[in-house]
């Protein structure tokens, strides 16, 4: 009895092991019709066309079509096409499913998708892209070559995900003799997407970028671009808050030389859900209607009602390497600032906020038609002479730039030639 025993726990054991590829199969088939369907977005519609599962493989085939009329406009005088097909060879592992995807219309374009998806559909995933050339027609047509590049990464089944991108080359060569030349792009990101908007981090940088005109003279270079966005929300009290950073080592144009170029602005405590509305409504129509806009208003009004601030941290340049600017700035839109809609000129009077700007001696020199308006604001006490350079500081108080010597000006009357000028 004990041997009867013994021999029915491993004939169990051997047919939940031959049985286990099936399971794993029919579990990674729910994993990918689930996944598929959260691809579909207004812009793109996804679909599984035929799903063949084995015993030890399966053969998927999918359908993404670009629904946007816009882009699938832009798609097609790019002469690509606005529906792709997806094959996919998918294995059955024993904790996981793996897939190789190619696309089965574009056979010019060397796109590979390497995929290993665990039981619970978090998926590891390596997009790869080979040496790629081709041709835009057109009177603004041009050769594009891609040197090979990866995408690599993993997504969880809560929308968290993370990515490294890495692709050495790229170069444009238009019909009309002009050049783009970019080197050394790499990128990465660490967060989720929630309701159309990125929470958490992103960077991008670009080693070399150079544009040639059709004299073949670099009419633009730039040394070490870099760009970093992070966003969080705060579940308590539903705010997001945002931040963008650009930094560049140096830019070489027609008109002078720059370095060191700071840019750090920071949108701060927006509502979520005005902010989502807002995002979300722009993003699916660029062209809005009146219909749009009206329904916009009351997230507007709810969005400026829990009040928000805009914040130049730094802005930061050197011309010439002598020539030193900098400012920050920081705007804020207090709790409270009701039917903001109905009576928007009352912006200019809720707001608050500071100012602050150096520039050196060397900008001035560098520059020297800007030394009567300096004199000029020196008279009117808006601008203070200070140890190698200028300085302006401001609060901004009931609509209107106050200095540190009482002087006030109206920030209508700052915004007043702008707006003449629209």
């Amino acid at each position: 009895m004990q041997q009867l025993k013994k021999i029915g726990a491993i004939g169990g054991a051997i047919s939940l092991v031959l049985c286990w590829p099936l399971a794993v199969g029919q579990i990674g088939q729910n994993v990918i019709r689930d996944g598929v369907e959260h691809l579909n977005t207004p812009a793109v519609t996804a679909e599984v066309v035929s799903y063949d599962r084995g015993y030890l493989s399966s053969e998927v085939q999918t359908r993404y079509v670009v629904t946007d009329p816009d882009l699938a406009y832009q798609l097609e005088l790019d002469g690509l096409p606005s529906e792709y097909l997806v094959n996919s060879h998918v294995t059955h592992g024993l904790f996981n499913v793996s897939a190789t995807s190619v696309l089965e219309n574009v056979s010019d374009f060397p796109l590979q998708l390497d995929t290993v998806t665990q039981l619970n559909g978090n998926t590891n995933y390596t997009l790869t892209l080979d040496t790629w050339n081709t041709a835009i027609n057109g009177s603004d047509g041009a050769m594009v070559s891609v040197s090979a590049s990866e995408l690599k990464g993993y997504v969880t089944v809560l929308g968290e995900m993370t990515y490294e991108l890495t692709m050495p080359s790229v170069e444009v060569d238009f019909v009309s003799g002009e050049k783009l030349l970019v080197s050394g792009v790499t990128g990465s990101g660490d967060g989720r997407m929630q309701n159309g908007f990125w929470l958490g981090e992103q960077e991008m940088s670009i080693a070399d970028t150079s544009v040639v005109e059709t004299s073949q003279q670099p009419i633009l270079t730039m040394k070490n671009a870099r760009y970093a966005f992070s966003s969080a929300l705060e579940e308590v009290s539903k705010r997001v808050n945002s931040q963008h950073v650009v930094t560049i080592d140096n830019v070489v144009m027609p008109q002078g030389e720059a370095d060191n170029l700071t840019v750090d602005f920071e949108l701060g405590d927006l509502d979520a859900d005005s902010f989502e509305y807002l995002v979300n409504m722009y993003q699916d129509n660029p062209q809005l209607t009146q219909a749009d806009i009206e329904s916009a208003l009351p997230y507007i009004d709810t969005l400026f009602s829990k009040g928000f601030y805009l914040a130049m941290n730094k802005m930061s340049l050197t011309f010439g390497g002598k020539g030193e600017f900098e400012s920050k700035w920081k705007l804020q839109i207090p709790e409270g600032t009701d039917n903001i809609t109905q009576s928007p000129d009352s912006i200019m009077t809720v707001m608050t906020g500071n100012l602050e700007t150096f520039f050196s001696d060397g900008l001035v020199e560098l520059y020297p038609f800007i030394e009567q308006e300096v004199d000029s604001a020196m008279d009117a006490g808006f601008v203070q002479k200070i140890e190698k350079g200028y300085e302006v500081k401001a609060e901004l108080k009931d609509g209107s730039l106050v200095f540190p010597n009482g002087q006030q000006i109206p920030l209508l009357a700052l915004l007043l030639p702008a707006m003449m000028h629209q």
